[in-house]
C-alpha cells in the first residue's frame, strides 16, 4: 500500500538512521487529519526531488519525529514538459493544471490571452498566483511526486513569446490545424529524452541536458490571429489533438498524455 506523502523543505537535512523533527506544517496534517502516530510509516518530499521515508517516533499536533529509513532523489525529466495555460473562467484553468500535474508536467505558464475572459488584475495577482501554487502542490502530493512543477510569472497576449526559448519545441493546440500532435511529436521529439528514476542521495545524475516540449492551450474564445502569428514567428506549430474539440480544462492534459507516450515514459 502506498504511504502518505507530506511536504517540507526540511528534508534537505535528512540522513538515513537519524531522527528528523518536523513542525506543525507536517505534524498538524499527519496527526490531526491522517491520525498517524508512533510506528506508522510515511514519506516527506521537498518539491525539488528529495524524498525521505521513515517511521514516526513521536507525534503531537505541533511536532512529529521521524526516524529516517531512506533518502532518495528524483532527477529532472528531460526533455521537460511545459503547459502554457490560458486563464479561463469557472476555475477551468485550475482544473487544467491539476490534471497536468498528475500527468507529469514540469512547468506551467499562466497566460492572459487576448480572448481570455478571466484575468489576474494587479491587485489580485499575488493571491491568484498563490492559488495556482496551492493547486500544483496538492496535486503533486496526490500524485506522489517529489519534484513539483515550476510556475512561471503571468504573461499576456503576444508577450507569451518572451517566455519561450530558442531550443523549445512549441505546439499550439488549435482546432483548425491540419497537422496532428501525434504526427508532430513522432518527428520533433528530442532523441535524447530520458526518464528520471529514484536513486540514492549523493549519486551523480546521468540525465542528459535537452530542451522543452511546450504545449500552448488557448482560452474559451481561442487563440487570436495576432497570437498565432507571433508564435509562428518563433517556430511554434499549430497542431490538432483529434476529431473532437476539448475544453481548455482538458486539452492540455490530453496533449501531455500524448507527449508522455511519445517519449516512451507511458
Amino acid at each position: 500500500m502506498s504511504l502518505p506523502v507530506f511536504f517540507s523543505t526540511q528534508v534537505a537535512e535528512a540522513a538515513a538512521g537519524h531522527v528528523l523533527t518536523f513542525g506543525e506544517d507536517v505534524a498538524g496534517h499527519a496527526v490531526r487529519v491522517r491520525r498517524l502516530g508512533p510506528g506508522d510509516d510515511l514519506e516527506v518530499v521537498d518539491g525539488c526531488g528529495t524524498r525521505v521515508r521513515g517511521t514516526v517516533s513521536s507525534a503531537s499536533a505541533n511536532e512529529l519525529g521521524l526516524h529516517i529509513a531512506s533518502v532518495s532523489h528524483t532527477d529532472q525529466f528531460q526533455p521537460r514538459l511545459v503547459l502554457v495555460q490560458a486563464l479561463a473562467k469557472s476555475d477551468r484553468d485550475l482544473q487544467a493544471i491539476e490534471a497536468a500535474t498528475e500527468i507529469g508536467v514540469d512547468e506551467v505558464v499562466p497566460w492572459a490571452a487576448e480572448r481570455s475572459i478571466a484575468d489576474w488584475p494587479a491587485k489580485k495577482r499575488e493571491k491568484l498566483a498563490a492559488k495556482w501554487d496551492n493547486v500544483l502542490r496538492a496535486a503533486s502530493l496526490q500524485a506522489r511526486r517529489s519534484r513539483f512543477p515550476l510556475r512561471h510569472d503571468l504573461v499576456r497576449g503576444t508577450g507569451l513569446t518572451s517566455a519561450l526559448a530558442e531550443t523549445d519545441t512549441v505546439y499550439v493546440l488549435h482546432e483548425a490545424a491540419e497537422l496532428k500532435l501525434s504526427q508532430a511529436l513522432s518527428t520533433d521529439s528530442p532523441a535524447n529524452s530520458s526518464t528520471a528514476e529514484e536513486s540514492s542521495a549523493g549519486e551523480e545524475s546521468s540525465t542528459p541536458a535537452s530542451g522543452r516540449i511546450v504545449l500552448v492551450v488557448g482560452p474559451e474564445g481561442g487563440v487570436s490571429d495576432a497570437e498565432l502569428d507571433a508564435l509562428a514567428a518563433v517556430g511554434a506549430k499549430a497542431v490538432l489533438l483529434g476529431p473532437t474539440v476539448l475544453r481548455s480544462s482538458s486539452a492540455g492534459a490530453a496533449g501531455l498524455v500524448m507527449a508522455q507516450n511519445s517519449l516512451g515514459r507511458w
